[in-house]
């Protein structure tokens, strides 16, 4: 696969079936190969949780009960959600209090998520970048061993590439400004 044919038919996957099964052979080379992303002084600020799917309803019972307290509702249709995955990775950023250090971060976990998208989609996996507001709950975090220094960047939702949406309509392709 040529790679601008990569970047511009790769797509959230958001259709999730119950019997689907992720090569961790595949997924793991993709974890390994993203780590060619630049990033500033090679600090290289990302860590990967992988949550195989045997244990994403684990997952789910540990984080719901803080994710969505009083609410058995929306704690049943995470589980129900998270559960049809492939399985699940959790982006953790390492934080820096020096802003731009910090800025420079994020930079960084953003050329590693989408070169962990786009090498996952070649290897017939797809993702769904998910950022949910519980992952800032702080028992959340401690429930998935984010450190203090850490944040987490996002969920990557793991899934096939059956149903793969047709290509949306780019807003901004006018990006171009002179000086």
């Amino acid at each position: 696969m040529e790679l601008q044919e990569a970047i511009s038919s790769r797509r959230s996957i958001k259709k999730f079936k119950h019997d689907m099964t992720i090569d961790d052979e595949a997924l793991f080379d993709a974890i390994e190969k993203a780590t060619d992303a630049p990033n500033h002084g090679m600090r290289e600020p990302w860590r990967v949780i992988h949550v195989a799917k045997d244990r994403l309803g684990d997952m789910s019972r540990d984080v719901t009960p803080f994710a969505f307290p009083n609410s058995p509702e929306k704690q049943e249709d995470h589980y129900n959600a998270v559960t049809n995955l492939g399985g699940m990775l959790v982006l953790v950023l390492k934080t820096d209090p020096r802003q731009r250090q910090n800025r420079e971060n994020f930079f960084a976990m953003g050329a590693y998520a989408q070169n962990l998208m786009l090498l996952l989609y070649e290897k017939g996996i797809g993702t769904c970048w998910k950022t949910p507001p519980y992952i800032f709950e702080p028992k959340v975090r401690k429930v998935l061993g984010i450190k203090d220094d850490e944040a987490i960047a996002g969920l990557l939702y793991l899934t096939d590439l059956e149903v793969v949406p047709p290509k949306a309509h780019r807003k901004s392709k006018n990006l171009i400004s002179e000086y």
